[in-house]
């Protein structure tokens, strides 16, 4: 091997109280490269226990000449008197590998010296990822999660397989590293760390799961039936379902028309195609159906033929019991490859959630993995639909409904839901029964789903919609509640023809739901992508009343606007998709969508640089606008754009550089002109990249905002105002900010260009005024005109 790639991870440990000052400094820097950063955190913060140090760490690899450098800078630090130094001189330091800057006499990596308390050999606790808690104690066998330095393996490999330690399902590769799986002791790993200099991070390991609620209504063997009798199978293009779960009984007459059995698949060869748990078959009723299946079982034969529009799919990717331990995120790139095979439109559900991964809102493994098949290269988009997960319950711990006061802050949403590229589906309910004591009011969130106002780490508002979830009634006791049949949602069960009906509830089924929903509007916009799928069911996306009360909540206890917001983002994400307003255009509503992409860098003397905008001179109804006048109406932006995934970005604490790049949009100021609002617009990159306030990021009347706006690969926002001003605000520009790939100087992503989706709609109060017809007759050959504009750096 050569001697710049021997090498061992080192970890420099900060000063008591103080942090370490790394600039710039990353895995891909010479000399020094840097593995993870761990932050401390106060200790008067509830979070200290995820900390696992009081002080900062870093862990760097090192190889025999970046000894010799470092050690040679530590004398000349040790020999240094020069005095005073101006704390701004550290701005001028950014690359803390090219020499020192300002003063000559300055040694090299002053800044990271002063900072640094000690120099010592990386251990096993260094180089965990999770909660100190989920550590395995000494010599307990356990599965582990190992992240290794790309190139390095093979090497790692081959020293496993000498030492007979069992592998875990396959490697998974990212931009930097390698994923595997062992199961080995503390010990084992400790060596295996030292022998191999191939350990970037450990984390704890997980596999996909799913609840299971087994209530089951009367049969109705007659009325299913009757149905499966007007049931006509979907067209053979017609877009599919995929069903990332326990398998599914397509043998059932409900199902049977959407689902050929060369449709179903299992990552295991010797896992069974048939449902092994009843949770496949379930999503797959309510993905097909929605909650429209009790209304077709009631209308009969009378009422006709029912022409299925969309399509079913089945893999099983969740281990029946006894099977084997697949790693979630391998299970998920497998079940993606088996069905591709076949080249076909189609959405995936996964309503399962990586079991044994933190819920803390950092990315991991598997919510990685999930962004990069989303992302497809940039070119073969793939949209998922995710469940946040729910507050576990069991026969002897049943849901305690106090915690539903807090909209269960302290159960957060589960992975892969952070996922930054997926649509994360939580629950609500509409279900209310006469005589009941519900836990929650018509249009709130169910009792047991997830919600992100825990998380410590934020790369996006989540979830994103809710649907469907199910409601509790509350036991004798006063304390518990649990579901019962009214209170649940109607779909197909694995146990047919004995009991062909089944119950389901929680973000499974609202899992389900979305995806089924998504996929009908694939069939209805069969040539739009992923991306536009995603940003029209946010787009849609209302509150109840009950969600609102919220943030009138929020206001009362203090909070400002946008908090108050913020804790409805985080509870309900953008609420309950209008199907209505997905499907049919009433006339007092105007919904225009584009479809495009952009190059968002350059290479300026051997700099990435941002490089170009988007201006869309916007088809508005002027006229009808300003006949409105001081009229209160709604405006709604959302840019949608998948990114490709640096899972080790936020271990080396840069977590802005996760998404290999962003998006933004910003619309024209009333009584501004086209030109002004795209000058503006290079206002706005110099201060996403300096993260500063501007007047350029001022603009009344959005919900969301400039500044919250930029979390996330999806900007939904919502603007109200006069309807006289809306009718001049008919610019908005998309331009990139910067991400990982900016940082990149080899690789080509200068010359890389990324899609994007965009949806502006305007909604009026109903009047006699058509907006569709004004701007139709605008633009008769196309709904949106672009210029291109470019951004100065």
């Amino acid at each position: 091997m050569a001697r710049n790639r021997r090498g061992l991870p080192m970890t420099a440990e900060s000063r008591d109280t103080e942090s370490l000052v790394l600039g710039t400094m990353r895995s891909t820097s010479p000399g020094l490269k840097l593995l993870a950063v761990r932050r401390h955190v106060p200790s008067s913060d509830k979070k200290v226990e995820e900390a696992g140090s009081a002080r900062d760490l870093a862990t760097f690899f090192i190889n025999p000449d970046s000894i010799e450098s470092l050690l040679k800078s530590l004398d000349q630090y040790a020999a240094w008197s020069g005095g005073n130094v101006d704390p701004q001189d550290l701005i001028d330091e950014e690359d803390e590998n090219e020499g020192p800057v300002g003063s000559p006499k300055r040694p090299k990596r002053f800044w990271l010296f002063e900072s640094v308390e000690q120099f010592r050999l990386a251990t096993i606790e260094d180089l965990w990822a999770d909660a100190a808690r989920r550590l395995p104690e000494s010599g307990q066998v356990a599965e582990w999660e190992v992240w290794l330095r790309k190139g390095f393996e093979q090497l790692f490999i081959n020293e496993v397989l000498r030492r007979e330690i069992p592998l875990s399902g396959q490697a998974t590769e990212f931009l930097e590293t390698v994923l595997v799986n062992v199961f080995a002791t503390r010990e084992q790993v400790a060596d295996l760390i030292r022998s191999t200099a191939a350990v970037v991070e450990l984390r704890g390991a997980s596999n996909f799961a799913a609840d299971v609620l087994d209530l089951v209504p009367e049969g109705r063997l007659d009325l299913v039936g009757s149905l499966a009798s007007r049931l006509l199978p979907p067209a053979a293009t017609a877009p599919r379902t995929t069903i990332l779960d326990t398998g599914v009984n397509r043998a059932h007459p409900l199902l049977a028309p959407a689902l050929p059995r060369m449709r179903c698949h299992s990552i295991e060869p010797n896992w069974s195609l048939i449902d092994h748990d009843g949770h496949g078959t379930k999503s797959a009723g309510i993905a097909l159906f929605g909650e429209d299946l009790e209304r077709h079982l009631q209308e009969g034969a009378a009422a006709g033929p029912i022409q299925l529009t969309t399509a079913l799919e089945s893999v099983a990717v969740i281990a029946p019991s006894g099977g084997p331990r697949v790693p979630a995120r391998d299970a998920i790139v497998r079940a993606v490859e088996s069905v591709e095979a076949d080249p076909h439109p189609r959405v995936f559900c996964l309503a399962g959630t990586a079991a044994g991964e933190e819920d803390n809102g950092r990315q991991t493994s598997t919510s990685a993995a999930l962004d990069k098949l989303a992302w497809g290269d940039g070119e073969k988009s793939r949209l998922f639909c995710v469940a946040a997960g729910n507050v576990p319950t069991s026969p002897s711990m049943p849901y305690q409904h106090a915690q539903y006061e807090g909209r269960n802050i302290d159960h957060r949403i589960q992975p892969p839901g952070q996922s930054i590229n997926a649509l994360t589906v939580s629950a609500n309910t509409d279900k209310t029964a006469a005589g009941l004591r519900l836990v929650a009011p018509r249009g709130d969130l169910a009792p047991t789903a997830r919600t992100s106002q825990g998380w410590s780490r934020r790369y996006a508002f989540k979830p994103d919609i809710v649907m469907e979830g199910g409601n509790h009634e509350k036991d004798p006791d006063g304390l518990s509640s649990r579901y019962s049949h009214s209170l649940m949602v109607l779909t197909t069960n694995r146990n047919s023809p004995q009991q062909p009906l089944g119950l389901t509830c929680e973000t499974s089924a609202a899992t389900a739901n979305a995806a089924g929903l998504a996929t009908r509007l694939l069939a209805r916009y069969p040539r739009y992508r992923m991306e536009t799928l995603r940003a029209l069911m946010i787009h849609a996306a209302e509150w109840t009343p009950a969600m609102r009360e919220l943030h009138t909540f929020g206001v009362k206890q203090g909070d400002s606007d946008a908090m108050a917001w913020s804790r409805v983002f985080s509870c309900y994400g953008w609420g309950v998709p209008n199907e209505e307003r997905l499907f049919e255009s009433a006339s007092n509503v105007l919904t225009l969508v584009v479809e495009d992409e952009l190059k968002p860098y350059k290479r300026v003397d051997g700099r990435i640089s941002l490089n170009e905008m988007k201006y869309f001179k916007l088809p508005w109804p002027a006229d009808a606008l300003k006949a409105l006048n001081q009229e209160e109406v709604e405006m709604r932006c959302t840019l949608s754009y998948f990114a490709d995934p640096d899972p080790l970005a936020d271990s080396r604490d840069r977590r802005d550089r996760y998404a290999s790049h962003g998006l933004r949009f910003d619309l024209k100021r009333f009584g501004e002109s086209d030109e002004r609002a795209q000058q503006r617009v290079n206002e706005l990159a110099e201060v996403e990249a300096a993260d500063i306030p501007s007047v350029a990021t001022e603009d009344d009347g959005w919900i969301v905002g400039f500044q919250k706006r930029r979390l996330g690969s999806v900007h939904h926002d919502i603007w109200t105002g006069k309807a006289f001003r809306l009718a001049e605000r008919d610019g908005l520009s998309v331009y990139p900010v910067k991400g990982w790939w900016s940082d990149r100087t080899k690789g080509g992503y200068e010359d890389k260009s990324v899609r994007f989706s965009l949806v502006v709609s305007i909604r009026t109060p109903p009047a006699d005024v058509d907006l569709m017809v004004e701007a139709i007759a605008k633009v008769p050959a196309e709904l949106l005109v672009e210029s291109l504009a470019t951004i100065e750096t």
